[in-house]
């Protein structure tokens, strides 16, 4: 498991994927905490720390993480992705501007902000984007189910199922991204941390002989 792990983390690395490598450390380092004791905890923190270091010294990394820096907070695309975003909160907080209407409602503003037809279709954030087409009802209700799924996977976790505790670790990943990813524009990902999720609700029980 630990040499899976170790692969995928470092097809991250290599397909220079940083939101992607910070939230699969993150929870990495979650789960090593959490499951591992002993010898087993302090090889796997090593080899994460390891991890950090060569990230830190490839000169190509530390490019991307200026332009990520740059992306979010300064005049990137993510950056005007958001201002857009927040933009249709104001305009329209409580019901929002409609399902699945982000993308004609962020192009209206195109002559002032300059988006373009891509960066329209959401707001980088599964939270604005959600908050800008369903309003401050359909995020609070986006809030309340995952809160409740939170819940739940913490509830089997706390009653030894390690199905759960990996489901509960996929959900903590999941919102990490998606802090700068509007995860249900990537179907495929989305879907996959959604089974994650259900497979952790399950019950299991040895077969009777």
């Amino acid at each position: 498991a630990g040499a899976v792990v170790l692969g995928l983390l470092l097809s991250i690395y290599g397909a220079f994927a940083r939101a992607a490598l910070g939230a699969a450390l993150g929870v990495c380092v979650l789960a090593l905490l959490l499951l591992l004791r002993g010898t087993a905890r302090k090889a796997g923190l090593g080899v994460a720390a390891a991890l950090v270091v060569l990230v830190l010294l490839t000169p190509a990394w530390r490019e991307r993480f200026g332009k990520a820096v740059d992306n979010l907070f300064g005049s990137g695309e993510r950056s005007l992705a958001m201002s857009v975003g927040w933009r249709l909160v104001r305009e329209h907080p409580w019901v929002g501007v409609g399902f699945g209407n982000h993308k004609p409602a962020a192009l209206a503003t195109q002559a002032e902000t300059g988006i373009t037809d891509l960066l329209a279709t959401d707001s980088h954030n599964l939270w604005l984007t959600a908050w800008a087409e369903t309003g401050l009802v359909g995020l609070m209700l986006l809030a309340t189910m995952h809160a409740l799924l939170a819940r739940a996977l913490v509830r089997r976790h706390r009653m030894g199922s390690l199905v759960a505790t990996g489901a509960l670790l996929s959900f903590m990943g999941f919102h990490v991204l998606a802090l700068v990813h509007y995860l249900p524009f990537h179907p495929s990902v989305h879907l996959s941390f959604m089974l994650v999720w259900g497979l952790g609700l399950c019950e299991y029980r040895e077969p009777e002989h």
